[in-house]
Formats: structure tokens, C-alpha cells, sequence
């Protein structure tokens, strides 16, 4: 054992009284009190008697981590069972946890484990027969050795890991980044009991503490890793950064030197790239980057840098990606925001795989920041100066390659601590030689917390190919439980609560920090969400179109035949043509058959059409207007592009994209359905483009096609298809039309569209209830778009001859009683370098925004409402200073006549206490105050008279934040076209100059001049260079620039072998369309 036992846990489980917990504290001989839902505190010495002889032990342990909802009935204590000492720290000794354990509040409870297999899984046996699999998770990630905290045996010496050690003085609540069990005190806090003094603090990360001897004296140098809680998730789960500026594997790392009196710290940071990205797809060796919403990144980076900025003070960026596949990609698109920041003090970019032997080049740049920063130092509490700005870190993984650089770092602030704590230089090969360990092993922990093994050290092959190894089976096979329980662990119940995942969609995720906790908060919000909110017009333009495999674009003989602003801004729809004519704020572009549907697209498809339709479209939109890319994903020939406003963008988040195969039932993508999720304002929109099973005669397995879809895509916040509050379904359905080719010719001729859309199988289906359930559709009052032959208004005239149909169609649908959807215009447009036509609709769309001012309105009126969180009602007799004790079966009888009884009833200090579980229940036990009961007059208040001033208190400085978040512009980027679609070509990674994919390979956005790009009409010459003034104006830096590559200018030194990135090694995604040859006619689409 580590050290004695804290608490004693014992329960009450007989029929006659309701079941209940009881925990002692050995240090203050106090006792919890868990009893229908409810909690208080018990010091009378005569109740303590009580309940310990009414009570059977179950357990001791050494720590209360906190109260864990699993559903809005169910909880469970989570204590300590098994620790270890890994130092001191201030004369506080500090502990990494082992064991776990979960004590059902609810029971009953039993002392035997449920399944022997869990205790294998957790190492510690299970008091609870209700725990769900989630909860295993839990206790599982609980037990890895990643969680530590400090002693609470002396509450004076005890200490807040949470917090680095300059905020420690003034600090009480803990930094909550950190402070992975916060919301798991809220039960305690709710009933108004202190926390800090029953819970433990914990940090995820590493604490290594080790002593040194400095003559007569004794120093502890230590070094404390905090993970963030805030974006948490395992390595190929979460990457990037989110739309709040949080980012993955988040690690604020302190080195502390205590000698005497003094103590002295500096502090780094590291973080993933903030930007949004991926990596999809199983992960074996080499690692592609997938760059999403390259422009509409910049609010959120600008959101973390300002936020780190406000913390640390100024950041200098060290960027260690290298050259190789999509790092370079992601470093240049990182360079390029860090350029348009004003929160990025520095930026140095070093690619430590090539020039890992040249470290102390990069050395002799950071240390004029190093001693720039300084550190915090203090002697007997007395702050003698302190940290002015940080370093961040960063690699693909923020792992290896950080660890190395931050131990080079810390070796450096090592030198300058014991300098100004006046060490003799006599001594230093001591620290040093301990620091090599401590920054090892620090690196070792925080690899096994986001990849699962310790890290690469670069010395021993072998070890380093055994944990590569187990790194790609891991993290691409087995890291779904350790992500579901870090979620779990972080939401509790919340995450399968509807009102929640409802809020969440309409606010930001800061205002529901505050009143998450509170279940029944949420649901009266939600009840009255209309009353919050405010609408904002928005102009959707949706448009499908089958193009063929695009083969008729790249033809110069055909430039006047697919002008793109024909289908996007249509001259006949009201409003989109003229010299006032408005351009919409979304466009949703939806392709199929964007390349050929042959056997080796299907296997394996290029992205060189997606990257040229995506360059022609911008270049077509940016006629009328400046658009950005928010995202688009291709699915073989399925290709959804979605474009905003500027102006849009820091009101959009949760992005989130999927796709299913439905081709020969699931196994290949030649077809399927892409679909992207959003949040705009307060509006949930998913958009979906399919391309569904051909054939006349198909309908079962269109059918079939759109509930796979409707089924399988699933989004991020739990979200699929129809949980969104409107929904654009665009694509090819190929539904037909059931006719003879004749009688559809001639209705056409007639134009007796009404009549021939009776005949239609997607309306026939529609009104079956069999597909598109209250999807809407406007009028079919255009022509049947499929089959023309190319460049002819003549419908199918080969051998097939086939029956005219409306194939390709847009529909809408939104949630039930919305209504804020509005048809402007739906018509096909004749474009003939495809046999189909492209269709498209324009839409108006009322979205809901939240209005802060009336959220605030609302929710002070509910909680005002609802009373007290705290449940507590106190009860006296007037003109006496201590309750009879005779009085207190009459008072819970005349509670019985009310219909109310407490959950939990106790005398202290002179007062009946009476706890609910309720709110609103202790604002109806008030109707006793002045009710007479023989010679006494009661006398009721209720322990928090101005619960609703307090609890608004809470949420008031969060609501002035979100304003001034929500006014931040989206900054504008050049050059944004050469992140905003990757390049999976193998081709292309592989280099090569012969192949079609090399050639169409370049290192800058194309010459305007060189092509009419809104016309998608290609020149047939030869490559031009590569070389952009525009580019070129990006990465030659002057001197005064604070975007530093790592070079003699910057670093004053002797030449150095650290030039720019390759060009040859970066693959910008943007191209030229090439010349494709003719495709031989399939028997059907």
C-alpha cells in the first residue's frame, strides 16, 4: 500500500428504508450522505453514530473522484482504490492512480464483481450490478496510470495540479483544461457542499519528480504534463483542431526546480495542427493528410492563438513538419495562416526528419525567445518575475519529434534556472543527468495516452519498429473503447440526452458549460428554443448534375459549350441576373460520374477531376462574388462541393462528412451517396448528393439504395441524416419515368409535364411512403433531363433507345413544424456536353440564430422558475433557537398532505433540514411557512433565497465572451486554392515523370491568364513552370516577416543546410484538367 486508506464506504440496502451510501472521511471524521438522488453532509456526532451502525461497510478507499451519471436515473461514485507515490511536490505528496472502482448511488450493490473478465479489464473489482459497458470504459481508462493528483492529508500543504505553478497564488476553482474530473463535482457542488474538500483534482499526462543534492541542500526538479480535456480522443480519431480553437492532443508541460525557499518554472506547450484535418482511412506506414475548409479554418486559429495569447502571452510557433506526402501540405497551409495571424509572435519551421543531426541549429534560433520568456519564479510566496510568452511545439502527432525538441528546450531553460538560482556550474551535470530521464520518461507517457506506446526514441531500431508496429494496430483497430470513453468520461449521460445534443446545435458549447449539469435546465430551454432565437435570411442555391466523366471539358473544340455560370447563376430565376441581382450565401454542388466508372476508378479513384472542378467553380462563383471552399468529398464518381460567403464563416461549425457504398449491394462506390453535415447559426443542414442503381426496371434497388444511405451515414455530435432541421437531398436517383418512348416524346412535345409527372417512379415511390418520407419537391414543369446524346437537344438515338426520364432531382426536407424553407426556382439548364442536364433549385431559407440577449432573457425566467438547484429547505420554530425534535414527524406529515416528502431530512445547527431531489418540489414545501402546528409556528426559507442571481452570475462574463467571439471576422487568405483539395493519386506520391498525374503536378495556383477556368476549357500545350509571383510572394520573407524558415539570414549563423521545402516534394492540389479519352458506352448508368 502507498499510503492509508481516506475514506470508509459503507450502504443501507434493507426493504424498509430507501437505499443509501454513506463515506466517512478518516481525516475529518465527516460522513457524505447519498440517498434518493440527494446529498448532504453529516457532523452531528450522535447522527454519525447512526448511520455508522445502521450502515454495512463496503470498501475503503483512498480518493472520491466524483459522481458519474450514466443516465438521468442512474450514478455511480467513482473512488481511488490503488495508487502509487511519485514525489513530493512543495511538501505535498503526489500520486498516480492504478485502481478504480464505481459505487452504484442507486443500488443494490454487491461485493462480489460482476464478471471476472472486468476485473482482468480494470485490475479492481466492481460494486455495481447496474454498471453499463461505457462505465467499464471508464473505470478501464481511469486505471491505465495516466490520471495523477495531490494529497488532500494536510489541507495546507495540498496542491492544485491543474494550475501551473505562477497561477497556484491565485487559483481556487483549478484551470478547467485540465481538470479532468470537474464536472464530476458538480453533484456535490449543486447541494452546496465543498467539493475541494471530499474530491480529488486530476490531471491526465505525467508527473516526474526526482531529488537532487546541491551541497548541503536538497532540490526537486519535476516535471508536470497536463493534457487538455477539451479536445481529447485517440490518434487517428481526433486530429486537427475543432470550430471552439481547441486542438488535439493538447499538452501544457511545466519544469519546476525547488531549492529552499525559492521555486522556479518555465513552461511549453504542444498541439496539433489548427487547422481542420484528418487522416482517413486505415494507417499503415505512410500517413495522407486530408486538409478540410483550408479558408474557413481561420476563425477557428485565430480563436486558439488568441486564446493562447490571453494565457501565456506571446507564442513563438516552432513547426516541425517535414517534406514527405501531406505534411508538407498541411505545413505550408499552417505557414500561411500563422502569416495572416496577429496572435503568432514567431514562426519557425524545421523539418527535424531531415535535419534531426542539426538541432542545435534550431537551438541557436530559440534561445534568444527562450530567455526572451524568462520563467516564474517565486521565493516564500513572493513572485520575483514571471513568464512572458511560450513556445508551441508541433509534429504530425505532436509526439516523437515534439518530445525530442521540447527535452532540447527544457535542457536550455534547465541552464537558465539554476543560473538565477545561483547553482554552482559544479552541479549542473547532476540536473542534467536526472532532466534526460525525467523528459524520457515524460515523453513515454504522454505517446501511450494519444497513440498507445511509448515514444520513438531513435535509438534502437528495433524498439522503434516493435512500438511502430503496435502503433498502426492500435491506433487503426483497437482505440474505439479508449475514444468512446474519453467522450463518456467528459459527457456522462449528456451524451445520449436529446435536449443537450439540441442545445448544442443552437449555441456555443461555452454556455452550456455552465448549465449542462442540470438535466431539467435543459429540457425547459429546449421547450422554449423559440424564444431564443432570431431568423437570418439565407439564399441556398442546390444544384446535380451527371457529367459524363467529364471527358467533353478538356476539349478546346467545345469551349463555348459548358459555361459554368449558365447553371449557377441562371438568367431566367428572379433575382440572380441583372446589375442588382443577389448571389446566394451557399452553394451546394453536386457531381456524379465526375470521372469514368471503369474497373480501376472503382478500385482506386483519382482526384484529378475534383481538383479541376473545384478550381472552376471558384473561379466561376468569384465572377459574382468571393465564395470559399467549406468542403467537398468524392466517392468514386459521387462529388458534393459545398461553397459559403466569407461572411459566413465564423458562424459555421461541426462540419462533419460521410459516404456510403451502395454499388453490386455495398462492395463498390460507382454508386453511393456523400453527405455533409453542418451547423449554420443555430440551424442543423445536411446535404446529401446520390447517385443511385440504373435500369429501367430497378426500383427495388433504388429504394434499397436510398435507405442504405438513410441508415449508414452517420455524422459527428451523434447526428445522422434526418436529425438535422433541414436536409437537401440532390443527385442521379435514376428514377424513370413508366412510359413508352413514344408517349413520353409526346407529352414533352405537348409540354404536359403535370400529366407526365404522374408516370414518374420517384413521385409513384414518394407517395407510397416507400422513399424520401416528407422530402418535398418543387413542380416538375422542365423537360425529363436523361438520355440526350451529347451536344444535341435529341433524346437517346442509339441502339438502346432510351425512355426520357427525370433522373436527376433536388428535394428538401425540414424538421416538423419548422417551416422556414422557401421554393424560389427549380428548373434544369441546357448545358449539352453531358447526356444529362444539369438541374438546380434556389431556396430561401429563414435560419434560426441565437439572440444572446434573449437566451439570457429565457434562461434567468427558468431558472427563476425552477428553484434552487440545491433542493434545500430549512425549517425552524419561531422564537426558538433550536428545532423540537418532537415536531419533525408532524412537519414530514403535514409534507405528506402536500405530496412531497425529501429525499433526505436531518437537524443541524439548530435547523431542520429538508434535501429534495427537485427544484420545484422545495418551492412548494415553502407553502408551510406560518402554518401553526400546536403551540409553534413554523418558520421555512430555503437555504439559497437568490439561487437565480447566483446562477446567472455564473453564465453572465461566458455570455460577453461568445459575443465578442461570434462578431471575429473570417480572415482572408491567398493562395487558398492550393490546400483545398487533396491529392490521393499513389501516382502522385510516388512522383514519376512520365505518367498523366506527374504532368499535371504544380507548385502554385495557375496562371489566370493561361485559361478560362470558368469555362473549364484547356489549351492543348505543353506544362508551364510551376512558378507563381503570388507564391513566390508567400514564401520569400523578408527579414521583418515573423514566418521564419530556418536559414543563415534568420539564424546569423554560419550557412546552413536547412533550405526550403522541395518543390518537387510538394503536391499542390489544383490541376489542369487533361484530355480524356472517349469511354466505351456502358449498357446502362
Amino acid at each position: 500500500m502507498s499510503h492509508r486508506f481516506a475514506f470508509r464506504i459503507a450502504h443501507r440496502d434493507i426493504p424498509s428504508e430507501p437505499y443509501s451510501i454513506t463515506v466517512e472521511s478518516q481525516r475529518t471524521r465527516k460522513m457524505l450522505l447519498f440517498q434518493l438522488s440527494a446529498i448532504t453532509t453529516i457532523s452531528n456526532v450522535e447522527s454519525l453514530s447512526k448511520l455508522r451502525k445502521s450502515h454495512t461497510k463496503l470498501m475503503d478507499a483512498r480518493g472520491l473522484v466524483g459522481v458519474l451519471r450514466t443516465t438521468q436515473d442512474d450514478a455511480y461514485l467513482l473512488v481511488v482504490t490503488d495508487d502509487e507515490s511519485v514525489g513530493e511536490l512543495r511538501n505535498c505528496k503526489i500520486y498516480r492512480i492504478w485502481g478504480m472502482n464505481a459505487v452504484s448511488l442507486r443500488g443494490p450493490v454487491t461485493a462480489n464483481p460482476v464478471d471476472s473478465r472486468i476485473n482482468d479489464a480494470i485490475g479492481s473489482t466492481v460494486f455495481a450490478l447496474y454498471l453499463n459497458f461505457s462505465s467499464l470504459q471508464v473505470l478501464r481508462l481511469f486505471s491505465s496510470g495516466s490520471f495523477y493528483y495531490a494529497s488532500q492529508d494536510d489541507s495546507n500543504r495540498c496542491i492544485d495540479l491543474t494550475v501551473r505553478s505562477h497561477k497556484c497564488l491565485s487559483s481556487s476553482n483549478g484551470d478547467s483544461r485540465f481538470f479532468w474530473n470537474k464536472h464530476l463535482h458538480y453533484p456535490l457542488t449543486r447541494y452546496k457542499i465543498d467539493a475541494n474538500e471530499w474530491l480529488l483534482q486530476m490531471i491526465c499526462g505525467a508527473v516526474v519528480i526526482c531529488q537532487v543534492y546541491v551541497g548541503q541542500q536538497r532540490a526537486t526538479i519535476a516535471l508536470i504534463s497536463r493534457l487538455s480535456c477539451e479536445r481529447v480522443g485517440t490518434r487517428f480519431n481526433v486530429r486537427g483542431i475543432d470550430y471552439n480553437g481547441h486542438v488535439a492532443n493538447f499538452v501544457e508541460t511545466e519544469q519546476i526546480i525547488t531549492l529552499g525557499s525559492d521555486e522556479i518554472s518555465y513552461v511549453q506547450i504542444r498541439g496539433s495542427v489548427p487547422l481542420f484535418w484528418e487522416q482517413p482511412g486505415i494507417n499503415v506506414g505512410s500517413h495522407k493528410v486530408k486538409l478540410r475548409a483550408f479558408e474557413a479554418s481561420s476563425p477557428a486559429f485565430n480563436r486558439h492563438f488568441r486564446a493562447l495569447k490571453e494565457e501565456y502571452g506571446e507564442v513563438t510557433v516552432v513547426n516541425l513538419l517535414g517534406a514527405k506526402e501531406g505534411e508538407a501540405l498541411l505545413s505550408k497551409a499552417y505557414e500561411a495562416h500563422c502569416k495572416n495571424s496577429n496572435c503568432v509572435a514567431g514562426y519557425i519551421t524545421f523539418d527535424y526528419h531531415e535535419e534531426k543531426r542539426n538541432c542545435m541549429k534550431l537551438m541557436a534560433i530559440l534561445i534568444p525567445k527562450i530567455r526572451k520568456c524568462i520563467f516564474y519564479r517565486q521565493r516564500n510566496g513572493n513572485v520575483l518575475c514571471n513568464q512572458n510568452g511560450v513556445i508551441r511545439v508541433n509534429c504530425l502527432d505532436c509526439l516523437d519529434r515534439t518530445n525530442a525538441v521540447q527535452t532540447l528546450i527544457g535542457f536550455q531553460a534547465l541552464s537558465l534556472q539554476l543560473e538565477s538560482l545561483e547553482v554552482d556550474k559544479k552541479y549542473f551535470s547532476r540536473f542534467e543527468e536526472h532532466l534526460k530521464d525525467i523528459w524520457q520518461r515524460n515523453g513515454d507517457s504522454c505517446s501511450v495516452i494519444y497513440a498507445g506506446t511509448g515514444a520513438l526514441e531513435g535509438k534502437s531500431k528495433m524498439k522503434d519498429a516493435k512500438r511502430t508496429l503496435v502503433r498502426a494496430i492500435q491506433n487503426n483497430f483497437l482505440d474505439t473503447w479508449k475514444q468512446e470513453a474519453f467522450e463518456f468520461l467528459l459527457q456522462g449521460a449528456l451524451a445520449c440526452d436529446n435536449s443537450y445534443s439540441e442545445l448544442t446545435c443552437m449555441m456555443p458549447r461555452d454556455i452550456l458549460l455552465g448549465i449542462l449539469e442540470g438535466p431539467s435546465v435543459l429540457k425547459n430551454l429546449v421547450e422554449r428554443k423559440m424564444e431564443m432565437v432570431e431568423n437570418v435570411p439565407l439564399t441556398v442555391w442546390v444544384g446535380t448534375w451527371n457529367v459524363n466523366g467529364g471527358k467533353n471539358f478538356s476539349d478546346i473544340a467545345f469551349r463555348n459549350q459548358t459555361n459554368l455560370g449558365d447553371w449557377l447563376f441562371p438568367q431566367h430565376f428572379p433575382g440572380l441576373s441583372g446589375g442588382g441581382s443577389i448571389t446566394p450565401d451557399i452553394y451546394v454542388v453536386g457531381l456524379e460520374e465526375i470521372i469514368d466508372l471503369n474497373a480501376s476508378n472503382i478500385v482506386s479513384a483519382s482526384t484529378t477531376n475534383q481538383r479541376a472542378w473545384a478550381l472552376g467553380l471558384r473561379e466561376a462563383l468569384s465572377k459574382r462574388n468571393k465564395y470559399i471552399l467549406l468542403g467537398c468529398e468524392q466517392l468514386v464518381g459521387v462529388c458534393i462541393f459545398v461553397f459559403i460567403k466569407p461572411s459566413l464563416a465564423t458562424s459555421v461549425r461541426d462540419v462533419s462528412i460521410n459516404s456510403v457504398k451502395t454499388g453490386m449491394g455495398g462492395a463498390t462506390g460507382n454508386k453511393g451517396s456523400v453527405a455533409m453535415s453542418l451547423t449554420i447559426y443555430s440551424t442543423t443542414f445536411c446535404f446529401v448528393c446520390s447517385h443511385l442503381a440504373a435500369g429501367q426496371n430497378e426500383v427495388r434497388d433504388r429504394n434499397e439504395d436510398y435507405m442504405n444511405a438513410l441508415r449508414k451515414i452517420k455524422f459527428s455530435q451523434g447526428r445522422d441524416i434526418l436529425s438535422h432541421v433541414v436536409v437537401f437531398w440532390l443527385g442521379d436517383f435514376n428514377y424513370r419515368i413508366v412510359l413508352s418512348r413514344t408517349e413520353v416524346e409526346a407529352a414533352i412535345k405537348s409540354g404536359n409535364m403535370v400529366e407526365l409527372s404522374r408516370y414518374d417512379q420517384l413521385s409513384q415511390q414518394k407517395a407510397m411512403g416507400e422513399i424520401f418520407k416528407d422530402f418535398e419537391e418543387g413542380p416538375l414543369t422542365f423537360a425529363p433531363t436523361y438520355k440526350y446524346d451529347t451536344f444535341t437537344d435529341d433524346y437517346d438515338t442509339s441502339e438502346k433507345c432510351r425512355v426520357p426520364a427525370w433522373t436527376d432531382r433536388v428535394l428538401w426536407r425540414e424538421t416538423d413544424g419548422a417551416n422556414i424553407v422557401e421554393l424560389l426556382s427549380y428548373d434544369r439548364i441546357e448545358l449539352k456536353t453531358s447526356d444529362h442536364r444539369p438541374v438546380c433549385a434556389l431556396f430561401r431559407v429563414n435560419a434560426y440564430k441565437i439572440n444572446l440577449s434573449r437566451f439570457g432573457l429565457v434562461f434567468r425566467d427558468v431558472i427563476s422558475s425552477m428553484g434552487p438547484p440545491d433542493g434545500t429547505v430549512l425549517v425552524s420554530v419561531c422564537n426558538l433557537d433550536c428545532f423540537p425534535t418532537e415536531l419533525y414527524h408532524p412537519v414530514i406529515g403535514k409534507l405528506d398532505l402536500l405530496g412531497i416528502s425529501p429525499s433526505i431530512s436531518k437537524v443541524e445547527s439548530g435547523v431542520l433540514w429538508l434535501i429534495f431531489n427537485s427544484c420545484d418540489i422545495a418551492l412548494a414545501a415553502l407553502s408551510l411557512d406560518g402554518v401553526r402546528i400546536g403551540n409553534f409556528v413554523l418558520s421555512v426559507q430555503l437555504l439559497t433565497p437568490n439561487w437565480a442571481e447566483l446562477e446567472y452570475s455564473k453564465i453572465d462574463n461566458v455570455l460577453r465572451n461568445v459575443t465578442e467571439d461570434m462578431n471575429m471576422e473570417c480572415v482572408e487568405l491567398r493562395n487558398a486554392d492550393n490546400f483545398e483539395i487533396n491529392d490521393e493519386d499513389d501516382s502522385l506520391m510516388k512522383g514519376g515523370s512520365d505518367d498523366r498525374s506527374s504532368r499535371l503536378r504544380c507548385n502554385s495556383p495557375l496562371d489566370r491568364n493561361e485559361i478560362d477556368l470558368c469555362q473549364l476549357n484547356v489549351p492543348k500545350t505543353a506544362p508551364r513552370s510551376a512558378s507563381s509571383p503570388r507564391l513566390n510572394e508567400m514564401m520569400q520573407l523578408s527579414t521583418n516577416d515573423r514566418i521564419t524558415n530556418l536559414n543563415v539570414e534568420s539564424a546569423q549563423l554560419r550557412p546552413l543546410s536547412l533550405p526550403l521545402l522541395d518543390p518537387v516534394e510538394v503536391s499542390i492540389d489544383i490541376c489542369i484538367p487533361p484530355p480524356v479519352p472517349p469511354r466505351k458506352e456502358a449498357a446502362d448508368k
